[in-house]
């Protein structure tokens, strides 16, 4: 009696998980600090590209002058500053500007390596000044040009830059204390930047849903159940979050390369949709 009473409630048990809807996996942080455990649902991945070209150049160029006396550094460090600005000013090009980041004062030969390694300078000879500032020469609305009209602009702004006494390429700050080769990055002469990313990452946001979407209705109607709104939804992959850098003004999402080609914005989501078994489904549609 007892073992058929076992019987009988193992297979009621099995069939009530029969005609159960599939439970998706669930993942704590999806639903807010108390999410509800073991909600019934699908949860799939959903992925979206964008591609383009990018939209803005960059360019490093520092400007420098140094002195014993700190007045004549300064007059240096001016004239040269006031040449580089004049130079780009008489390309009367709309779409080209510079723009200035920190200032640095600091001693002369500083840079060295070799001083962070047991060489000191003569003590006898007097201290040399040197500021330094950092340019940053750009160019926007690059994206539709030509490459040989690109590579013009970009000829002419190098040439420019170093007849007017700039340096090209920015400083080198070497430090062998806080040097870690892994963190170097060098995307030549010229950047190109994706700065637009706001946008081109909402179309990839909604290539992403579509997609989640499409993959869930795929579940229900091999599984035979109906799919129902979306219940939560968590990033996996969403490029263009920057490391903080001091030089910037304010904090931006972009994707830089150096090469001219196209950049993909990729995002990939974690999707949960609710599903309802085919007669709840109807029944919620007659209490409409």
């Amino acid at each position: 009696m007892k073992k058929s009473l076992i019987a009988v409630i193992v297979l009621s048990l099995a069939l009530i998980g029969a005609v159960r809807p599939a439970r998706a996996q669930f993942f704590p942080n999806m639903t807010g600090p108390s999410p509800v455990q073991n909600i019934e649902g699908f949860t799939v991945a959903g992925k979206g590209s964008v591609a383009v070209k990018p939209n803005l150049i960059e360019i490093d160029l520092e400007v420098a002058a140094s002195s014993e006396l700190t007045g004549d550094a300064i007059v240096k460090y001016r004239d040269a500053r006031r040449r580089i600005h004049d130079a780009f000013a008489g390309l009367k090009l709309a779409n080209v500007t510079v723009e200035e980041r920190g200032l640095l004062v600091d001693q002369k030969g500083m840079e060295n390596p070799y001083y962070f390694r047991g060489y000191q300078p003569n003590a006898r000879n007097k201290t040399e000044v040197q500021l330094t500032r950092k340019l940053v020469v750009k160019a926007t609305n690059v994206r539709t040009m030509e490459e040989d009209a690109l590579l013009q602009l970009i000829g002419k702004l190098l040439d420019v830059a170093q007849d007017a006494g700039g340096r090209v390429g920015g400083q080198n700050m070497f430090n062998p204390y806080y040097y870690n080769p892994y963190q170097q990055s060098s995307t030549g002469l010229v950047r190109f930047v994706l700065d637009d990313y706001d946008k081109l990452q909402e179309e990839a946001y909604e290539q992403a849903i579509a997609d989640a979407r499409t993959r869930a209705r795929r579940l229900a109607r091999l599984s035979h159940v109906e799919l129902g709104p979306i219940m939560a939804i968590r990033e996996i992959t969403v490029p263009g979050d920057r490391t903080a850098n001091p030089d910037d003004e304010v904090s931006r999402k972009r994707l830089e390369t150096g090469k001219f080609q196209e950049i993909p914005v990729r995002v990939e989501l974690l999707v949960r949709f609710e599903v309802h078994t085919k007669s709840d489904a109807k029944g919620q549609a007659g209490a409409r």
